[in-house]
């Protein structure tokens, strides 16, 4: 759901007691050191938007383009995608902050407790105070990780399992290759924080992500964004009266991208599992996920040139069955058409003046305004399934 009117405008108030913040702290010689890249292939967003912070490469949005000059293909990106998911919830555990999956990984722990095929990213929240926390305490850290911290150990390389079909095999093969590299490098972890998360005004458009988890070899990313308690109206009759209480169930929260939540969709958080990575994810999941995809996304069986398996519990790459089709084109049909947009009176042709003989006095007519019997100007109108899906388990 969207804020109410109302609570935009309060949310407005923070804007104009905030400092001036520059567009960009870490610019690409000062990651020199972390990149292997010899050019920046970020997207220059100084002019267009000089307050922007983070600043997305050139050729994909999903991607950071001072530690990335190209993309990856789907199987290499979902495998660097499960490290990054795997390394950074394994350092929040750590410094103690608190957690959950959001957005599109939700959907796909619903389905099969996997990041789905089609996605590029993975999206996070924190609450405020653990904003606060690496705001104040872990800006610009960069995090080492080994292949073992990452549960990839050269013993499963020694005897691999060959698959029988040529495609398994290929992947196989790729899949070794990656861990290899892993197993010889290791990882390395930026954490960068917008120094924007103390604006919690959402007029602040082009800073909506407060933070994020960037793969220094890969320049793949989590967005981290953090969930505030929307402002509360004082009681015009009593001007002692208190803040609302972060604890109560029907509490609004927000985040700067203008989503709304109540208190108890989001808290209590579980326990669960993606990915095989322990995992927090929010009370309300289904309700949630039916808000922001629609109820279609908790029953459709094909998207985007996929379809659900129910054997394997796997999206694999397939065209839509006759039904699946025919379903999509009745929901298209279902949309409401945009209005026309309205035509253009012609306007009249003027009318030749009469020839007059000489010495003859024509009575002429009045002219026209121009306007109708309203006063309109001539060419112009007045005008889910329960439970969740396989691999979604939980603990409250």
């Amino acid at each position: 759901m969207k804020l109410p009117t109302e609570l935009l405008l309060l949310a407005l108030t923070h804007l104009a007691s905030c400092a001036t913040l520059r567009p960009r702290s870490a610019n690409f010689a000062s990651v020199r050191g972390l990149t292997s890249l010899s050019t920046d292939h970020s997207s220059n967003n100084d002019v267009l938007r000089p307050e922007k912070y983070f600043h997305e490469s050139t050729f994909h949005s999903h991607y950071d383009g001072r530690f990335a000059e190209a993309q990856l293909p789907p199987q290499t990106r979902a495998f660097h995608l499960r490290l990054l998911l795997r390394s950074y919830m394994d350092t929040m555990d750590i410094i103690g902050i608190r957690t959950w999956i959001m957005h599109g990984c939700l959907l796909g722990w619903w389905w099969n407790g996997k990041i789905l095929p089609w996605d590029s990213d993975v999206d996070v929240m924190v609450d405020e105070r653990s904003m606060a926390e690496l705001g104040n305490w872990w800006n610009m850290t960069v995090h080492h990780y080994t292949a073992k911290d990452l549960g990839i150990s050269a013993k499963d390389m020694e005897k691999p399992k060959i698959p029988h079909s040529v495609e398994d095999q290929k992947a196989h093969l790729r899949k070794l290759y990656l861990e290899k590299e892993v197993l010889r490098k290791g990882k390395k972890y930026l954490l960068e924080v917008n120094p924007h998360y103390t604006n919690t005004s959402t007029t602040d458009r082009h800073n909506v992500i407060d933070a994020r988890w960037i793969d220094t070899a890969t320049g793949l990313y989590i967005d981290i964004t953090t969930i505030h308690v929307a402002p509360t109206p004082p009681d015009p009759r009593d001007p002692s009266s208190p803040s609302s209480n972060v604890e109560d169930e029907d509490i609004l929260m927000f985040t700067k991208d203008q989503h709304a939540y109540s208190h108890y969709q989001i808290f209590p958080l579980r326990r669960s599992t993606f990915e095989s990575i322990p995992v927090r994810i929010p009370y309300a999941y289904e309700s949630l996920l039916a808000e922001e995809y629609g109820l279609e996304s908790l029953t459709d069986t094909w998207y985007n040139g996929y379809g659900f398996d129910p054997d394997t519990h796997e999206w694999v790459i397939a065209e839509p069955t006759e039904q699946q089709s025919k379903e999509l084109a009745d929901r298209e049909a279902m949309k409401p058409k945009p209005k026309p947009k309205p035509k253009e009176r012609p306007k009249p042709e003027p009318k030749p003046s009469p020839k007059l003989a000489t010495g003859t006095v024509v009575a002429e007519a009045p002219h026209s305004t121009g306007e109708g019997v309203h006063g309109d100007k001539a060419g112009q109108l007045g005008d889910g399934r329960w439970p969740p899906g396989p691999g979604a388990t939980t603990k409250a």
